[in-house]
């Protein structure tokens, strides 16, 4: 009796035992897996700041500027900088236009107002224009490539009522990668073509010209859209994951993993390395 009293005793000890050690480890546990759930999302977006650096240093920036370029960008797809006052439906000389277009459309809308964004419009023209200056693309190339990306995206548009022209996520940087794999002509040429073609062509294509075309305000604000405020269409804005921020840089890594493939090295695909090696 003693000895398997003795043996329960001691058995209710390992159990008391195992419960504090693992009311002990739960607390640290808990606290461990917290900081990995709130690591992950700082993970990615270090990453994702990473890639955009890396791409924007191998169409040709230096390290600093290429950080400053980033930053720009996502903080700067915040920012929309209106370009128009409130409007609720064409000027009139655009209807006398418009009436020349085969189709029958819609000349009143829903008021709205027109902007541009400063990280996914005013930047990518600054970083285009400042690659044209340095030579790091040729005009007559770029404007090629431009000119292919922005009639393609412009035919594959689509006007979404209230949210803005929406077009399928893949579509601009590969052709812009495309278009700066076949267009340059050496490969470090290739990822400059490639955020030139593909910034601006969507730009124009996407944005610009389907502004333009008669209709589309109207299929965008719509005058039974149940909203209070004006509409906002702003010229390269979508937010922080802006289309014309990331179809440069997908562009510029397609291009230069592309290129990496068929050389067999990433020797050379940066346009600044190539230049500071000269």
């Amino acid at each position: 009796m003693r000895t398997q009293k003795a043996l329960l005793t001691f058995r209710s000890y390992i159990i008391i035992g195992c419960i504090r050690l693992f009311d002990f480890l739960f607390l640290p546990l808990t606290i461990v897996i917290l900081l990995l759930l709130l690591a992950v999302p700082l993970i990615i977006i270090y990453l994702f700041l990473r890639l955009s650096e890396t791409a924007f240093e191998m169409v040709g920036i230096d390290h600093w500027h290429a950080s400053l370029a980033v930053f720009g960008s996502v903080l700067g797809s915040l920012v929309d900088i209106p370009i128009s006052a409130t409007i609720s439906s064409y000027p009139a000389w655009y209807i006398s236009l418009a009436n020349l277009y085969p189709q029958q459309t819609l000349t009143d809308f829903h008021p709205l107002y027109l902007a541009v964004n400063l990280g996914g419009c005013i930047i990518p023209l600054i970083i285009s224009g400042h690659l044209l200056l340095r030579g790091n693309a040729s005009p007559a190339k770029a404007l090629l490539g431009v000119s292919v990306v922005a009639g393609i995206t412009y035919y594959v548009a689509e006007a979404v009522p209230g949210q803005g022209i929406v077009l399928p996520f893949w579509l601009s940087p590969l052709l812009a990668a495309v278009c700066g794999l076949v267009l340059a002509g050496g490969y470090r040429r290739a990822p400059p073509l490639a955020y030139i073609s593909g910034t601006l062509g969507t730009l124009l294509g996407a944005d610009i010209l389907s502004l333009l075309t008669p209709g589309v305000l109207p299929a965008l604000s719509p005058i039974d859209l149940h909203r209070v405020k004006p509409l906002i269409l702003s010229i390269g804005g979508a937010g922080v994951f802006d289309g014309i921020f990331l179809t440069g840089i997908i562009a510029v890594l397609l291009a230069a993993g592309i290129v990496c493939l068929l050389r067999g090295t990433c020797r050379g695909v940066s346009a600044e390395t190539d230049e500071k090696s000269v």
